[in-house]
């Protein structure tokens, strides 16, 4: 992709400035003490789903996920001072609700509580029945465990009893101390350590652990730095979605214990073939094959040369009836000439062998690395134009993006929006760029695609370098494909940390086809060990262990009601 090139480029510019820090960017180590004074939150009646601060009644401190090591399973719960509220901040204290099944909600209804930060839920340590142990978070099950009854006491003020063991959420011995363990214990009436409210708020995006887990691979390509999805409809294969990687490495790079041997990646692409049920269960999504690559038919594109040379890296694409049409950035290695190309391959509705891609060259792609159109594609709304989205590089970290398009039938043949109209010339002024909130520019890391009749865009803050300041995920719409863009409006906090710092991240990405029931949007990134400079190291090996973890794709969902879709 553009954006893993630019970071060479600019990393000597930046160094400096990038490893200018404080701890306050980081979940905080969070001690115990008796911090702020008591907080009492308005009480809320129990809702089927929604996004909710859980107080406690005896210390008026807030139920959380310790915010070190938030995002790992078997991380303990605990009750903290009440730290503010407002959109991505301090997820580690905000909960979702669900309930179990449907219907009308009763004293035995049963619920699930997932934590915002991690997207993993409130569970018993191995379904113990024995009072006094503390709670965690773990990733989804089906066991009782894992599920709770929430009964009102008083008016807005519950117990939340485990339906498998029938014992209470408590903060133990009723402490006032930040940090105090949350564990569970037989109820006493009128214990007020055991009693709750249910403080409703805002909806907030939260982190898919479902999205994060289907990617902890074990067949076919196995940790990617690139997670693009092209829905499905052709004949068997409607409703099927089609993952496409870039640098990959593959199954037989793991060793037994889960770690990848220490090494570079296999292959610079592969493809899944996910089912039309869209289970997040991996064991149900293959790699696809094709007859393309001499090194392995995993490599849906041959690339023709190992780690840093010459690569093909597809990504973005669409469907045009039997066929993919993928775009594919091509490298530049020695006298081969940078190129961008689309790349067309048949659907096999009946296996995994797609058989071979065909090149195609679109007009002004040859050679013209002046934009990069790998920022998004999309269809209109009769399905027989796709809008192609592009970016150049102005200044550090700051981008134009551009607009083409071309016929569904006609891939090669592509016109370019000037700012007043469509040419068959590339016009890379920045009159000809799409405006965003009150300017022209975007940060380096952006995707365009279209939710429910309305084009999305996404932006990262640069997560290249030393624990940025500001590691966040922004959402912006249009109503038209030219745009104008509306200001990006902050919705997610990246908190993924490698070897005690922030993880580098990068290649954004918008799913609208996983519809989840909430509307919700799923949008992804991917990690790629961490940064360097200052305090951060590059190093990714230990013991000859490499943690596949942090080479992969992670899930984030968005209510459309956060970002007026």
């Amino acid at each position: 992709m553009r954006t893993k090139l630019l970071v060479y480029f600019a990393a000597a510019l930046l160094l400096q400035q990038a490893c200018k820090h404080d701890n306050s960017t980081k979940p905080s180590t969070q001690a115990a003490g008796t911090g702020r004074s008591k907080i009492t939150l308005s009480g809320s009646p129990v809702t089927a789903y929604g996004t909710i601060y859980i107080s406690n009644v005896s210390s008026g401190k807030i139920m959380e996920v310790n915010g070190v090591g938030m995002l790992n399973d078997g991380n303990g719960v605990q009750q903290y001072q009440y730290l503010g509220s407002g959109t991505a901040t301090n997820p580690n204290q905000k909960w979702y609700i669900i309930q179990q099944g449907t219907g009308a909600i009763t004293s035995t209804t049963k619920f699930k509580l997932m934590n915002v930060a991690s997207g993993k839920y409130l569970e018993v340590p191995l379904a113990t029945t024995t009072p006094g142990t503390g709670l965690w978070q773990d990733k989804a099950n089906t066991n009782y465990a894992q599920q709770w009854y929430v009964q009102e006491v008083s008016t807005g003020v519950y117990k939340i009893i485990n339906v498998g063991n029938g014992l209470a959420v408590t903060n133990e011995g009723g402490s006032t101390s930040n940090g105090t363990v949350i564990t569970q214990e037989n109820f006493v009436t009128g214990n007020t350590a055991q009693q709750w409210v249910l403080n409703s708020i805002t909806a907030e995006a939260y982190r898919d652990d479902d999205v994060v887990n289907f990617f902890h691979r074990t067949n076919g390509t196995v940790a990617f730095d690139e997670g693009k999805s092209i829905p499905l409809t052709y004949g068997a294969n409607a409703g099927k979605v089609l993952w496409i990687t870039e640098d990959a490495y593959a199954a037989d790079q793991l060793q037994s214990s889960g770690q990848l041997y220490c090494q570079f990646f296999k292959y610079h692409n592969s493809a899944l073939l996910q089912p039309a049920s869209h289970s997040w269960d991996q064991s149900l999504t293959p790699n696809i094959t094709t007859t393309n690559s001499p090194i392995s038919n995993l490599e849906v594109i041959e690339s023709p040369g190992d780690h840093n040379s010459t690569y093909r890296w597809p990504g973005i694409g669409i469907e045009a009836g039997s066929k993919v049409l993928l775009y594919t950035y091509e490298s530049a290695n020695g006298s081969t000439p940078t190129n961008q190309a689309i790349y067309s391959i048949n659907q096999n509705t009946a296996g995994l062998n797609w058989g071979a891609a065909t090149r195609l060259a679109p007009n002004g792609m040859s050679g013209q690395t002046d934009v990069i159109f790998s920022n998004g594609m999309v269809k209109n709304f009769a399905g027989d134009t796709v809008y192609v989205y592009g970016s150049k590089s102005v200044y550090f970290n700051s981008s134009n993006v551009f607009l083409a398009r071309f016929a569904v039938n006609n891939p090669t043949s592509w016109t370019f929006w000037t700012g007043t109209g469509w040419s068959t010339s590339l016009q890379s002024a920045s009159t000809a760029a799409i405006t965003v909130g009150t300017g022209n520019t975007t940060q380096q890391n952006v995707i365009i695609s279209k939710v429910n009749g309305t084009y999305v865009m996404m932006q990262l803050d640069l997560g290249y370098f030393c624990d940025p300041g500001n590691h966040n995920i922004y959402i912006s719409t249009a109503t038209n494909p030219k745009g104008p863009f509306t200001t990006p409006k902050l919705v997610f906090t990246i908190n993924d940390m490698y070897n005690g710092h922030l993880a580098k991240y990068y290649t954004p990405a918008i799913h609208p086809e996983f519809n989840d029931g909430h509307s919700e949007l799923l949008v992804t990134y991917c990690l790629n060990y961490n940064a360097d400079g200052g305090s951060c190291s590059t190093q990714t090996c230990f013991n000859n262990n490499q943690d596949p973890n942090y080479y992969q794709v992670k899930g984030v969902r968005i209510p459309y009601s956060l970002v007026g879709l």
